[in-house]
């Protein structure tokens, strides 16, 4: 299942105590609020959530971290997967498994620290995208663990299970949504041309699908199109203060006007803003942008592969990634797209970054991205470059808005670890996922000011292990 991420295409807490989440789906009905009872408190949890941070999962006023380790063992079922959080500077941590763990599910294979309910503290979301239901195999699934004292789980699935869609295989959280990929869903019948789920994140009740059969979204499903990879949620230049959802659809021909497959740029791919996401509506507004539009491109280098986006006062960031394109003269060497928006502008390219004579073919530029605001003219930006170097130790390039063309090359690694094949930010900490590091996995923490970060795996220091398992591939994704 690893290769499906890659450019060529103290003891475990079982949430919730009970075994069991209240599960709710997705269809194309308006959103409603759902039913269900809550289940046991995590040990964890502090009385309140009185001034937690952004991503402050146990309300002691420090940010966390999420670490996924989709293939780990627990209870010798293997990939099942586990989730680990971890505390402020990584003094401490838990494990998180399913609540009803099974062999292959790939729980943590995307994972987010969000506030999705109203108490104040960051709340976990994971996706299982492997995980059978209602007997259809790796229809996929997303759960969703509150942080602090209400301890209750959440399930979310397809109002349609579908064999195969990995529902969870990419998660956004902003305002009052949830949205959730599933880019191999066949929608309306076309075989891999994916859709979007999105649920209000105040009741996570009955949530609605987008794909681009839906009115109004520009573009065409077409095979193996993939609509859903990679997501982002914010103000992109729709209604002031109404979220909007990115898209992307890393491979998407580039093929001209109408439904066509097989013709123009295979896997040029593109992304879709839609507008005005909060509630369903009749027909949607939206805007399709293609690599061609705003850079050099050719067959192949997947625009849309990975997405982020953050905001500074009205001005919002978009950053969306094509690892396979080609940066400065150096094919295959990839490059990131930089948009801006603000409310009265919709989003607009800004800069297109990339290692120019520092890259190399295949290195994986903007394999991963995620942003952070740390105050006036901080915004900084981590692309993930993990297959750098002539080992593929790889690396994470660090890129303040106020000077996109200028960066930081951040190493900490050994041939074969894949430094930065995911990025993070815990407040102005950075998170480096380092999978391939031993036999287990790590990531690696750094401050605003460190000048080496601070590795951490399962079982070393405070964080704990698997009790009676083993990891595997601890750091694959981060949030």
């Amino acid at each position: 299942m690893r290769l499906l991420l890659s450019l060529a295409a103290t003891a475990a807490i079982a949430l919730p105590a009970t075994g069991a989440a209240e599960t709710l789906t997705a269809s194309a009905r308006p959103l409603t609020a759902g039913s269900g009872t809550a289940s046991a408190a995590s040990p964890t949890s502090p009385a309140d959530c009185t001034g937690a941070g952004v991503s402050d999962f146990d309300g002691d006023g420090l940010e966390d971290s999420a670490v996924g380790d989709p293939f780990a063992n627990p209870g010798g079922l293997t990939g099942a997967g586990a989730v680990h959080v971890l505390f402020g500077r990584g003094e401490s941590g838990k494990a998180v498994t399913a609540p009803e763990t099974k062999a292959g599910d790939a729980f943590g294979w995307s994972v987010r620290l969000a506030k999705v309910d109203g108490d104040g503290c960051a709340d976990l979301i994971v996706g299982a995208p492997y995980a059978d239901v209602a007997g259809r195999t790796d229809a996929g699934a997303v759960y969703v663990v509150y942080g602090g004292p209400r301890g209750r789980t959440v399930r979310l699935v397809s109002a349609e299970p579908e064999a195969d869609a990995h529902f969870g295989w990419s998660l956004a959280s902003g305002g009052t949504l949830v949205a959730v990929g599933a880019p191999h869903e066949n929608a309306e019948g076309t075989a891999d041309s994916g859709a979007v789920h999105l649920f209000d994140a105040a009741t996570l009740g009955t949530g609605r699908r987008i794909s681009q059969e839906t009115e109004g979204i520009s573009g065409n499903g077409e095979v193996g199109d993939m609509f859903g990879w990679s997501l982002a949620i914010g103000r992109l230049g729709g209604t002031p203060d109404e979220p909007d959802l990115a898209v992307g659809v890393p491979y998407e021909n580039d093929d001209g006007a109408g439904r066509q497959v097989g013709a123009g740029k295979l896997d040029s791919g593109s992304i879709a803003v839609i507008y005005d996401v909060r509630e369903a509506k009749e027909e949607y507004g939206s805007r399709k942008w293609d690599l061609r539009e705003v850079a050099r491109s050719q067959e192949g280098d997947r625009f849309g592969y990975a997405m982020a986006y953050a905001e500074q006062g009205d001005v919002g960031y978009l950053a969306v990634s094509a690892p396979l394109g080609d940066g400065g003269e150096v094919k295959d060497s990839g490059l990131v797209q930089l948009f801006q928006s603000s409310d009265a502008q919709e989003i607009n390219p800004i800069a297109t970054l990339h290692q120019g004579e520092e890259g190399t073919q295949g290195e994986g530029y903007g394999f991963s991205l995620a942003f952070t605001g740390e105050g006036a003219g901080e915004i900084r930006l981590a692309v993930g470059v993990p297959f750098d170097g002539t080992g593929e130790q790889g690396g994470v390039r660090l890129i303040t808005m106020g000077e996109p063309d200028a960066g930081t090359l951040v190493t900490q690694s050994e041939a074969g670890d894949h430094f930065g094949w995911s990025v993070g930010f815990s407040g102005n900490r950075l998170v480096v996922g380092v999978p391939d590091r031993g036999g287990a996995g790590a990531v690696v923490l750094l401050g605003r000011n460190d000048t080496e970060g601070l590795p951490l795996s399962p079982g070393t220091g405070k964080i704990p292990a698997l009790e009676g398992a083993a990891s595997a591939d601890f750091g694959a994704a981060v949030g």
